[in-house]
């Protein structure tokens, strides 16, 4: 996941996409690591494509959710009414 976000804020449109098409392609990823390929997608500003994989990350109860109103990846999402209904589903205060 870190290649992916480093590549993408040097500008490397292809090289970023790599690692998370691995991820994509990995289905032990896409259930386990749900919120990390939300993380990705948020940070390359894909907001509609974040939330599905926050969905993901919800209905398979992934841990990295914990740090939904704190982590510094998603801030391109927080705006989005669908952040504060994902607070609201998780039963946690809005911002």
């Amino acid at each position: 996941m870190g290649e992916a976000l480093v590549e993408y804020q040097l500008g490397h449109q292809a090289e970023a996409q790599r690692p998370l098409d691995k991820m994509l392609a990995d289905p032990w990823a896409r259930s386990n690591g749900s919120y990390q390929i939300a993380q990705v997608y948020a940070w390359q500003g894909e907001v509609d494509r974040a939330f599905e994989w926050l969905e993901s990350a919800y209905q398979h109860h992934d841990a990295g959710l914990s740090y939904l109103k704190y982590d510094p990846l998603l801030r391109k999402v927080r705006a989005d009414a669908r952040y504060a209904a994902l607070l609201k589903k998780m039963n946690l205060p809005a911002d």
